[in-house]
């Protein structure tokens, strides 16, 4: 599941050049719904819950700025510490 989360940062991390924080919350919140349709049926609600936490948690504002500086090894540490977050709120 965390991996999952961390997947959906990094791949939004390459669409920030294009959008706004508003913009890529509504893209994380969409993929949400996608990830979890993919997903077997008895995982599925735990995923897409997951993800949208994630999707919640996130400071795009603060992934944007880290797309632009270049950084990623930023974007990663706060994508983990939401999945981290989002993890141990799960339980």
């Amino acid at each position: 599941m965390k991996n999952l989360s961390i997947l959906v940062l990094l791949v939004f991390s390459g669409l920030c050049q294009a959008m706004d924080a508003k913009q890529l919350k509504a893209t994380a919140l969409k993929a949400c719904e996608t990830q979890s349709a993919n997903m077997p049926a008895n995982m599925r609600e735990q995923a897409k819950k997951l993800c949208v936490c994630n999707a919640e948690k996130t400071d795009y504002e603060a992934v944007l700025k880290a797309q632009a500086s270049g950084d990623t090894k930023q974007i990663q540490a706060n994508a983990m510490k939401v999945a981290q977050a989002c993890t141990a709120q799960m339980k």
